[in-house]
């Protein structure tokens, strides 16, 4: 780090000038242990939050699948009757009902994937995993009230650009 005011050279972690005693205006190591603290006690938090999100949105997904496939099955057996009665005027047709609760049991399984993968990519602090989980943190916004939560939790702790620079570094994990 270099004086801002003299221009002469002092060590990283000075906060005054040791030739003209003036505050050195980069004061960068107390922003980077900020930063290395706040990573390094909730990135593990976040990547088990998105693994157990993510196994919940699996379990929707399959349970989708499932309703799905038996609402599909029921109607081929039995017809549309509710209450005993026979209604021609159902407003969807009974296949496209069944493609929609199919398609959203799909999309929770993909969605429930990606998440998983965020999760550990977080964990191993891959590159992809932190723009994973900020797009999946951005999509997840819109799910109340947990999806609402660790969005907002996600894109706190990975958004800063500080955070950026210390996600890359394995020093973050007290690694050295």
């Amino acid at each position: 780090m270099y004086c801002s005011h003299c221009g002469s050279p002092s060590p990283d972690d000075a906060r005054f000038c040791s030739r003209c005693g003036r505050r050195v205006a980069g004061t960068a190591a107390a922003t980077d242990v900020v930063a290395r603290q706040r990573l390094s006690r909730h990135l593990p938090i976040l990547a088990l939050l998105w693994a157990v999100y993510s196994l919940l949105r699996l379990l929707a997904g399959g349970a989708a699948l499932f309703a799905g496939s038996m609402f599909m099955l029921r109607i081929l057996v039995h017809g549309y009757r509710p209450f005993g009665f026979h209604f021609f005027r159902w407003p969807f047709s009974h296949s496209m009902l069944s493609d929609m609760i199919t398609g959203i049991g799909v999309s929770e399984l993909l969605l429930g994937v990606l998440g998983l993968a965020a999760g550990w990519g977080l964990s191993q602090r891959k590159i992809w995993g932190r723009l994973l989980a900020i797009v999946l943190g951005i999509l997840a916004l819109f799910r109340l009230p947990l999806g609402t939560a660790l969005g907002i939790y996600t894109l706190w702790v990975l958004i800063p650009r500080d955070a950026a620079t210390e996600y890359r570094r394995p020093a973050a994990w007290g690694l050295k």
